[in-house]
């Protein structure tokens, strides 16, 4: 399983050998071995859940491994936190950016190495030619006095690289860079990697996209389950191969067949008539069945979050009528909502719809909680039995009932969401983005999800910007602009034509 191509004898900056690390009832590393060469683009890939996250963390000493050694410019590393392995010339790039907002562009980079005169003042002068020069060799163009906090993600990034550099790091390690940024800022983000490579700086590039693994990484190693798979040269491997190492052949190939669509009834359970709430949504009409999968798509900014918050109660109506059962209602909130049988898996499952420091089974019976309440006292027995039900139902992977949602896998949190959802025993699902972020399993035990629940007479309205998924799951699709319905479509349309209505009714 564990194999390493290398043809050459390259100089290896960084070595792991024998690396384990474990959670209370899981094994988050099992015996990883991995060498990045200098001047490399190396990308790690594998499903949420597979260990990238905690690898990386082990590197740079946020967790502390069980056993295995670590080796940094041939030096056996022992950091013991992200501030010592920075010290030392491995800096991470997170998704979330780690700049003080209120400091300037220079001030951010040039934090804690500070150049000073002779007389111990700092010398503005020398770090603003510093500044200039390592910009103009890297192609950057960012204001060296604006303030973070007023910088675009993308610029944030940029940032991140050149305090970086500015430290004379070696090694570079990019988590998920791509995530918010424009085909234009990608490109740049690109081209900086490629000089980042002529200067001799390594980048271990983590991402769920293979298509930019394959445009940028020399070499790809694949997690899964906590393993490493495989290490490969990229020129060696098409994507279908690497799908293949990273959820098994299986379910490679469920994922080219995904589910669709359910048994249909002819009535309308949900229905609802010229919806407005400026400036999103402005008019929109639709009916939906019992057992129907109805895609709603287009591009972001369309007004399909905000349409799904007004259909769930979140946010007031300004205008329209929304029916159940062809009974007209009125949701003064989400609650209002739930008893009427409408329940909504929201776009951002930490902000919304988890409480990540709390035990799995707390999550999962939040919503229906009154139901386990005997004489004012809870009873946690039902709660563990419901919760158990829950997770083998939609088939979490968990420690236990007790474990804390934070440390699940992207998609076994959204199965948390959905199950938490799934107590109200709703008859209209509203899963708003419910793929982002999870890794091609996930997406998946999704559609397997979906396509049960309409065969039991739920109305699912799969929201997405996907279109590749919302064509693949769904019997009829809704194409969204400008906070209007464009368009509809039944199922067998091709992914390509809705692309071309969507970027039509864009313009």
């Amino acid at each position: 399983m564990d194999t390493v191509i290398n043809q050459k004898k390259e100089k290896v900056i960084l070595e792991v050998r024998k690396l384990n690390k474990s959670f209370p009832g899981v094994k988050a590393l099992d015996n990883i071995d991995l060498e990045i060469y200098q001047d490399e683009v190396h990308a790690l890939v594998g499903e949420n859940g597979a260990g990238k996250s905690t690898l990386i963390k082990v590197l740079v000493g946020a967790y502390k491994r069980n056993s295995g050694e670590i080796y940094f410019n041939n030096q056996k590393a022992e950091f013991d936190s992200p501030a010592q392995a920075f010290q030392n010339g491995i800096n991470v790039i997170y998704q979330e950016n780690s700049l003080i907002p209120q400091l300037t562009v220079i001030q951010n980079i040039f934090l804690g190495v500070e150049r000073f005169t002779p007389w111990g003042l700092i010398d503005e002068k020398k770090i603003y030619q510093e500044y200039l020069d390592i910009s103009e060799k890297l192609g950057f163009e960012l204001p060296p006095h604006k303030e973070a906090r007023n910088l675009g993600v993308a610029e944030q990034k940029l940032v991140e690289i050149l305090k970086a550099l500015i430290h004379k790091t070696k090694f570079i390690i990019m988590d998920e860079p791509t995530a918010s940024l424009s085909e234009n800022e990608i490109e740049h983000l690109f081209r900086i990697i490629a000089e980042l490579k002529l200067n001799h700086i390594s980048v271990l590039y983590i991402t769920h996209i293979l298509g930019e693994v394959f445009r940028i990484a020399d070499r790809i190693t694949v997690l899964r389950d906590g393993k490493k798979i495989k290490t490969v040269l990229t020129k060696e491997v098409n994507r279908d191969e690497v799908i293949t190492m990273m959820v098994g052949e299986s379910l490679k190939n469920a994922y080219t067949s995904p589910p669709t669509g359910g048994k249909k009834s002819q009535k309308t359970i949900l229905e609802v008539e010229n919806l407005w709430r400026k400036p999103r949504i402005n008019g929109v009409s639709f009916k939906a069945s019992p057992g129907e999968v109805l895609g709603i798509t287009g591009l972001m900014g369309a007004g399909k979050t905000e349409l799904s918050r007004l259909i769930f109660g979140a946010d007031k109506l300004e205008g329209g009528q929304i029916f159940i059962n062809d009974k007209p209602v009125r949701f003064r909130s989400p609650i209002d909502a739930v008893n009427q049988g409408i329940s909504l898996v929201p776009e951002d499952r930490k902000k919304d719809a988890l409480v990540l420091m709390l035990e799995l089974y707390k999550n999962i019976t939040l919503p229906t909680l009154d139901q386990f309440v005997n004489k004012g006292v809870i009873s946690p027995r039902k709660e563990f039995d419901v919760t158990k039900q829950a997770i083998k139902k939609l088939g979490i992977k968990t420690s236990g009932v007790n474990q804390v949602v934070k440390y699940l896998s992207g998609g076994n949190q959204q199965k948390v969401v959905i199950s938490k959802w799934l107590q109200t025993e709703p008859k209209v699902l509203i899963l708003d983005e419910p793929t982002r972020g999870i890794d091609v399993n996930a997406k998946v035990e999704i559609y397997n999800i979906v396509g049960k629940l309409a065969e039991s007479g739920v109305c699912v309205i799969f929201v997405s910007t996907e279109v590749s998924e919302v064509v693949k799951v769904s019997d009829r699709i809704l194409v969204l602009s400008h906070g209007k319905i464009s368009s509809e479509f039944k199922q067998g349309v091709s992914q390509e034509e809705i692309m071309r209505i969507i970027l039509q009714a864009d313009k």
